[in-house]
Order: structure tokens, then sequence, then C-alpha cells
């Protein structure tokens, strides 16, 4: 294998990481335009390949959109959880995870939450959950209703309280979502059905959240997770993530 240079390729990652610190330590907020191109290169000392090499980095990152045109640039841009879980996806792919894997992983990861929730009863977190619930009561059938019924599972992850378990619940939430949107029916008496069963299922869960029963919230909430994972599933076990999001 021949090696021509690579004295660029290593100036250029210098400079993406030095302005994704400064991206992510706020000092050039979200939706900054980076001064033009021959204004970064006398800052950093670069040539401009190097300096486009540094922008494809961080663009492939999803930290800056690149415009193209007279008026165009960089701007600087914040990656999504879309982002995290298109990438998730790829390297879940590659190991050969299904999408039953990610159920599972989600069950592990929100029954300990529910508990939490029930073991400390913040009302912050227990009037949002409230919130959602008379939402869902009030949904009629379609993807808005389903999209609905899955928030209650987003906002269980976002209400504990801890951002690293939180990142790794919304990754999943975003796949799974994808999963009921596409694999379940949204119209029917069978779907229908499944909205009210997670609806009520919802309320009892809430109910118990409230009253600090760790024991039973965690476990009705493990049951439901598992049902819901063989409904969404049911004839689609093999199917991997990439499947889902490609």
């Amino acid at each position: 294998m021949k090696v021509t240079n690579l004295r660029e390729p290593k100036m250029a990652d210098r400079v993406a990481a030095e302005l994704r610190r400064q991206f992510i330590r706020g000092e050039i907020p979200e939706g900054t335009m980076l001064p033009p191109e021959s204004e970064l290169m006398a800052q950093f000392g670069v040539s401009r390949p190097t300096l486009r090499e540094a922008f494809r980095v961080l663009e492939s990152e999803s930290l800056i959109e690149i415009r193209r045109g007279v008026h165009g640039g960089a701007r600087v841009s914040r990656p999504d959880r879309e982002t995290l879980a298109r990438y998730a996806g790829l390297i879940l792919e590659y190991e050969g995870v299904s999408l039953k894997d990610v159920y599972e992983a989600r069950a592990a990861l929100e029954t300990p939450m529910v508990a939490d929730l029930a073991r400390r009863r913040p009302k912050k977190a227990i009037a949002e959950l409230e919130e959602i619930v008379a939402r869902e009561a009030q949904a009629a059938q379609g993807r808005d209703a389903i999209d609905i019924s899955t928030e209650f599972h987003a906002a269980i992850a976002r209400l504990t309280g801890n951002a690293s378990m939180q990142m790794m619940s919304e990754m999943l939430h975003h796949i799974i979502e994808k999963a009921n949107r596409t694999m379940q029916p949204t119209a029917g008496v069978p779907a229908a059905s499944a909205l009210r069963r997670a609806s009520k299922t919802h309320t009892m869960v809430l109910d118990l959240i409230k009253k600090g029963d760790v024991d039973g919230a965690s476990a009705l909430w493990n049951k439901h997770l598992r049902k819901a994972e063989e409904y969404v599933l049911s004839g689609n076990e093999a199917s991997t993530v990439l499947d889902l999001l490609a």
C-alpha cells in the first residue's frame, strides 16, 4: 500500500478537534456562521484543502451544515438523536443485532427508571406524565395516537435525571419509534385495542408511581414492555436495525 502524505489529514483532524471543542463548550453557539475560509485558514495556519477536510469531518458528525453558493458557508449545528441512532444502527447492523435485541435493551433500561420514579415520586415528573396520559385518553387512532403513546416511554427516560441513561434511552427510543410507526397497524380493531391497552397500562403505572410502589410499578412496566415487543415484532423478529432505518 502506497502512502503519499499523512500530514494533511492529521492537521485536518486537529483543526476539526479545536472547532469541535469550541462548539461543545458554547464558545461558538449553534446557528453561528463560521468565518470565511480565508480567515480560518489564516487563524489555523492551514491550506484550503486541509480546512475543507476538517469541515468534512465536522459535517459527517452533524456539527456543521455546509451551504454552497455565493452566500454559503459553514453553519454550526447540533447533532440530534436521529443522527446518533443512525450511526448506532450501522454499528448494530454490523454486529448482526435484531430489533428484538433493541426492545430487550429498552426493557433493561426503562424498568429501573420506572422503579426510580416510584421511589422518588418527583412532583414535576408526575405532572408531566399525567398530562401525557390525559392526551392519550383523548387521542383517536392513527399515527398521532401511536406517537403520544410512545411519548410516555420517552418521558420516563427524560424525567429520571440521569443524562447518560437518557442519551442511551433516546437512541433506542428513536429506533423503536420508527418500528412503532412502520411495523404495527395504525387503524382498525387491533390497533384501537392495542392503544387502549397501552393507555390503561400507562395510567396504572402512573398510579403505582404516585403511591411509591416500586416493585409493583417496575413489574407492571416490564410486563408492558414485553407485550409491546411481542405485538410490534410479531412475524418480524428477524428484522434488523438497519432494515428499519435505511
